[in-house]
């Protein structure tokens, strides 16, 4: 009992393999290509038209209505598809994404799928892409369009076999990748292998170009020969290509346009293509001879370069997706760059604004034993402090910035040089500086400003009064010309005394 068991598992282990071999061939005859031997999967088309606009921003157009009716009705007569419809008022864009979505949810690993859309499209330039504009779009705002990279998503998401777009609108030529060339020879054997590899094709009536909205008998120039070409054609089969290399002389001999017929960039495609099987034409019962030792290394070996071009295919979009996240990563690094930059600006004009000047603090013994320059009288020490020997007053020559009154007096208030205690000078400490002739402002060398001005107090009105000496013409007290407390063209100095008992040896009357 148990070596029956067993041979009767061995049995059923070597028919489901032969069955699993079998599927993962596909269809193998000729005559199972057809949609009443139930070999195939469901033809199944999504008809999009829009001719009038809710927006009249956006111009109606004149032929859609007529060209998605035709393709509706060819298609569900002539090529067995079940054809749903979003015409006009219906066509809007959550309308068009939610039967995308129907139809990722819904397709099964061997229907074929066909959307076709008829009506206004747009390019964008930011994003080198394209949209297509549903009926209750707003003229000017792409965030109401139909985003090109939506239907992408859908055709690589939809789990059939085959999926072709068929794209009658402005600028829809931006969906495409790689062209493949034709065949020389088009016999069943061909029509077996396009239709065995997973495709995702599309058909556009232009390039990155307008198209035209008007051709012959009510419809489009593109429209026109593609339901043309589908209601004349008497063969059982029909490639996508075939119907391309028909149409686009035509049309591109009798406009300005140039069709484009190419699998979609992005999607999934595997080398097969799009297969009208007409249900008005018999099938041709031709028997596929069985292939030869030599026949099946050819097809292994054109299998091989297929599997080595998409190879490279993806080595492409690998690299092309890094030089991407490069150049966002160097976008992303200026814009810091530029944020750091009007960082410190701000704040540099913070500074400026609330009139703080850094002051380096230093220990005050530095000035009083590192000598580094005299003068006669005046003796400078490394602190940047100038000694008078001979009126006890120690001076520091302020920032060459423009300051006006109450910047000078604040920089002076919070001079940190040997334990602070800094002022802004009066009019008669000045007067004890200048000598004509001496240094490159008329006082000693080791003094040298920007200005001929320089900030002082006015002790012969009010003692905290604003007021400026004038080292060029060396003006006293009662010739001096003030130019107002927001003057900025006046160098400041601050002073203190060294020993603050020792009284002024200043008397402006000996120079």
């Amino acid at each position: 009992m148990k070596n029956i068991i067993t041979t009767t598992l061995a049995i059923l282990f070597i028919f489901v393999s032969i069955s699993q071999g079998f599927a993962e061939r596909g269809i193998t005859r000729i005559a199972d290509l057809n949609h009443k031997k139930g070999k195939i999967g469901t033809y199944r088309a999504l008809i999009i038209g829009i001719q009038n606009y809710n927006d009249p921003k956006i111009s109606d157009l004149e032929t859609p209505l007529n060209d998605a009716r035709a393709m509706a009705d060819i298609l569900s007569n002539n090529y067995g598809f079940q054809v749903d419809t979003l015409l006009d008022q219906s066509a809007t864009k959550k309308a068009i994404y939610n039967y995308l979505r129907k139809l990722t949810n819904t397709a099964k690993p061997e229907d074929s799928i066909l959307i076709y859309y008829a009506g206004h499209g747009d390019i964008d330039r930011t994003f080198n892409d394209g949209w297509w504009i549903p009926v209750d779009a707003t003229g000017g705002d792409p965030f109401t369009y139909l985003d090109n990279g939506q239907v992408q998503r859908a055709m690589a998401s939809i789990k059939a076999k085959h999926v072709l777009l068929i794209s009658d609108s402005c600028y829809s030529g931006t969906l495409f990748g790689q062209a493949r060339a034709m065949p020389t020879v088009i016999d069943d054997k061909y029509y077996l292998n396009l239709y065995n590899e997973k495709s995702r094709w599309g058909i556009t009536s232009g390039n990155k170009t307008p198209v035209s909205d008007s051709g012959s008998q009510n419809h489009s120039v593109f429209a026109y020969q593609l339901i043309k070409k589908l209601k004349q054609n008497t063969k059982p089969y029909l490639s996508t290509q075939e119907i391309y290399t028909h149409i686009a002389p035509v049309i591109a001999n009798n406009s300005e346009q140039q069709p484009l017929c190419r699998p979609i960039k992005g999607t999934g495609d595997m080398g097969g293509e799009f297969i009208f099987i007409s249900t008005k034409a018999a099938p041709a019962l031709q028997k596929v001879p069985s292939p030869s030792a030599s026949d099946t290394l050819k097809a292994e070996q054109e299998k091989l370069a297929e599997q080595r071009l998409e190879l490279e295919r993806q080595l492409q979009e690998l690299e092309l997706k890094k030089l991407e996240q490069g150049k966002l990563k160097l976008a992303l690094e200026q814009e810091k760059l530029a944020q750091e930059r009007k960082r410190i600006d701000e704040e540099s004009e913070k500074n400026r604004n609330n009139k703080s000047f850094q002051i380096a603090s230093i220990n005050p013994a530095d000035s009083n034993t590192k000598i580094i320059a005299r003068d006669n009288q005046y003796i400078q020490y490394k602190t940047g402090v100038v000694f008078d020997t001979r009126t006890d007053l120690e001076w520091f020559q302020g920032p060459d910035e423009e300051l006006d009154w109450q910047q000078a007096g604040n920089w002076a208030k919070r001079l940190d040089i040997d334990g602070g205690g800094w002022r802004i000078p009066t009019m008669n400490e000045l007067f004890s500086l200048f000598k004509k002739g001496s240094g490159t402002k008329n006082m000693t060398g080791l003094l040298n400003p920007k200005s001929w001005w320089v900030w002082c107090k006015n002790q012969y009105y009010f003692s905290n009064n604003p007021d400026v000496y004038n080292f060029y013409t060396g003006s006293n007290p009662l010739n001096r010309k003030y130019g107002g407390s927001k003057a900025k063209y006046n160098s400041v100095f601050a002073v203190r005394k060294r020993n603050p008992e020792s009284k002024p040896k200043i008397d402006p009357h000996d120079r």
